[in-house]
């Protein structure tokens, strides 16, 4: 995994973290996302079963209305007393209506509805028609009454109500289902919010700990290598050359720095003992120049009787004449002049040669030398070129750093909104919990007026026994409305029961609303370190371009330098070929006596086996760092062996 992230660019591992952080960040939003969903659709279907429970409740208690509105009219053959029936029919038909409506996608209700309206029909038939058509005349008044005590019309109505309690217990086992899918819902939600805030965290630590190990520790190691080389050690070693991102480069350019470093040295030395191998050359044929003038005026004192042979050129003769005494000596010291003179020319001669061959190799070595040096010249111009690249490489790594912690930032500033967002559906969470609440108490209300209308009904049965037969009617009246009242009082607590049992898993709603805001905002934090961390990195990067900078300038100073040195070595180079000018004349004028025994002056030696040019090891370094351009122009420029 390492030497996989250290062949991708910094920007790459960048890119590659965020992209990861963002997955993950992304994938733990779509989980909570769904589990809302989830819980607003179930929120939305038990709202649907309520309406029906409701409405098939409001069908009830429109069916009560006009039994009881028929009953009043029987008891008081008043017409007026038929208000509730009619009210009643009214609205049986308009919640039929909307209970078939909300129960569309129900064949199963829709049929049980059927059933339903018939059984409503089949009372109104037998019931609200015959009792009224009875009504109508005083003579069947007695017999409609009758008909009514029958209990023809309470076979109806119990049908109508077990219809409707059937109707309402499928409700209540779909209310139960989609009870079970809200809290399965909520508790994946709580899972994935748990699981990822770990798995945030954790992600986090991987992520810190791999751009630690990936990219600031050797950028560390390079910073104090390059320390170290700016100090002149050149035995440091040189690691991490063998990646392919940025580091890597940056590694095998300071390994190119550092051969430099050796070769400039190793320069310096050999110009060093050039100079004092010259200096030496030219003591010794100083000190040959004055010998030879110490014979040539010996030999001038001595040259009295052989002018016109020594004017000639002729040293190989003797003066064999004898002399006269006086002039013996004379003739003696001549001929031994002669003899040395021709001995001191042969010398001269050899010394030319040798002189020759000195001032040709000093020629040659100083035109490799300047060689060399022009090599080395280019070299430091492409190191220099070099890292004028590196640097803007530099430059472009410190804005894409830039450019991702804004988006870090933008990142952050989601979360937080994100945050708002489940603030807001707290806030929504509480007003359903006290609208709930609200429901409760009116519920608690219809509690107590059930409880006192059963009171009513009861002393109305009371005073109805005490009242005989003429009380008969409203006896029956009187049972009816007690037994509605229980049944209100049984509803109502029922209701009460479903409402707290909402009232509780909308408090648990609301305490995963909140620990949701909670995740989000930890999230939020971590992301606000992550944006530290790279605000770090690009201060660290615009560090590194500075630091590249001042290399940079020390390169083209070495640069300016090594211009010089080539200047001050062409020079030495002319001064060379002068020398061996001036010797070849001197060997021309010797060459024009005639020696005895003698030969002339030596032909210049061969020179010396060149040696290979450190400069052109140097680029070829510089051109397997950089590549490209660098590789091509060392591949044209095949140099020969100096």
């Amino acid at each position: 995994m390492t030497s996989l992230l250290d062949n991708i660019r910094i920007l790459g591992k960048i890119a590659l973290m965020c992209f990861l952080l963002l997955a993950v960040s992304t994938t733990i939003g779509v989980v909570s996302y769904n589990s809302l969903a989830t819980q607003e659709k179930a929120a939305g279907w038990t709202e649907h079963t309520y309406a029906v429970l409701g409405t098939v409740n409001s069908i009830v208690a429109a069916m009560v209305d006009q039994e009881t509105g028929m009953r009043g009219y029987l008891v008081s053959g008043d017409e007026n007393f038929l208000a509730p029936q009619k009210a009643g029919a009214k609205s049986y038909a308009e919640n039929l209506q909307r209970a078939r409506q909300l129960t569309s996608d129900n064949p199963a209700q829709q049929k049980r509805f059927d059933e339903l309206e018939t059984l409503a029909d089949g009372w109104t038939k037998d019931v609200v028609v015959q009792e009224t058509k009875l009504m109508a005349s005083k003579e069947t008044m007695q017999q409609a009454r009758d008909l009514e005590a029958s209990g023809v019309g309470k076979k109806w109505m119990d049908g109508i109500r077990a219809k409707a309690a059937e109707i309402m217990d499928v409700e209540e086992k779909l209310l139960t289902v989609r009870s079970a899918e809200a809290a399965e819902a909520a508790s994946s939600a709580r899972f994935a919010i748990i699981a990822g805030s770990i798995t945030m965290v954790l992600f986090g630590l991987v992520i810190l700990l791999v751009l630690n190990v990936g990219m600031v520790r050797p950028l560390s190691a390079i910073t104090s290598v390059m320390r170290r080389l700016a100090e002149g050690d050149t035995s440091i070693t040189v690691a991490g050359d063998s990646r392919r991102d940025e580091i890597g480069a940056m590694a095998s350019a300071l390994e190119v720095f550092r051969q430099a470093a050796v070769t400039n040295r190793e320069l310096e030395a050999e110009a060093v003992a050039t100079r004092e191998r010259q200096a030496k050359q030219q003591e010794e044929l100083n000190r040959i120049k004055e010998t030879e003038a110490g014979q040539l005026a010996f030999a001038t004192q001595n040259i009295a009787a052989g002018l016109k042979r020594l004017s000639a050129g002729d040293l190989a003769f003797q003066l064999n004449d004898a002399f006269a005494p006086d002039f013996e000596p004379l003739r003696q010291d001549f001929n031994q002049s002669v003899r040395q003179l021709g001995v001191a020319l042969s010398s001269i001669a050899q010394s030319i040669g040798t002189m020759d061959n000195g001032t040709r190799e000093i020629a040659s070595g100083a035109q490799d030398l300047a060689k060399r040096t022009e090599q080395q010249a280019a070299s430091l111009e492409e190191t220099a070129a070099a890292l004028d690249e590196i640097t803007a490489n530099v430059g472009s790594s410190t804005k894409l750093t830039e450019e991702a912690r804004n988006v870090a930032t933008q990142a952050n500033h989601s979360a937080a909104k994100s945050a708002e967002v489940v603030s807001h559906a707290e806030q929504a969470m509480r007003r359903i919990e006290e609208s709930s609440q609200q429901i409760s108490n009116i519920i608690g209300v219809i509690d107590e007026i059930a409880f006192q209308t059963n009171l009513l009904a009861l002393n109305a049965g009371v005073e109805a026994a005490r009242a005989g037969e003429a009380g008969k009617g409203f006896a029956v009246v009187a049972q009816e409305v007690r037994e509605l009242a229980q049944r209100a009082a049984q509803a109502a607590k029922e209701i009460k029961g479903l409402i707290q049992t909402s009232t509780a898993e909308v408090t648990s709603g609301v305490k995963l609303v909140r620990d949701t805001g909670e995740a989000l905002n930890t999230i939020g934090g971590f992301i606000g370190q992550i944006n530290s961390h790279m605000n770090a990195i690009a201060v660290s990067a615009k560090e590194q371009s500075t630091g590249l900078a001042e290399i940079n300038t020390a390169v083209n100073s070495m640069d300016q330098s090594t211009q010089q040195n080539a200047a001050m070595v062409e020079q030495s180079t002319a001064a060379a070929a002068s020398l061996a000018q001036e010797a070849t004349k001197l060997r021309d004028l010797v060459a024009r006596f005639k020696l005895e025994g003698a030969s002339g002056p030596r032909a210049p030696s061969e020179l010396a086996k060149p040696v290979a040019s450190p400069a052109r090891a140097l680029g070829s370094r510089i051109a397997r760092a950089f590549g490209g351009k660098a590789a091509t122009a060392a591949a044209v420029d095949e140099w020969e062996e100096f």
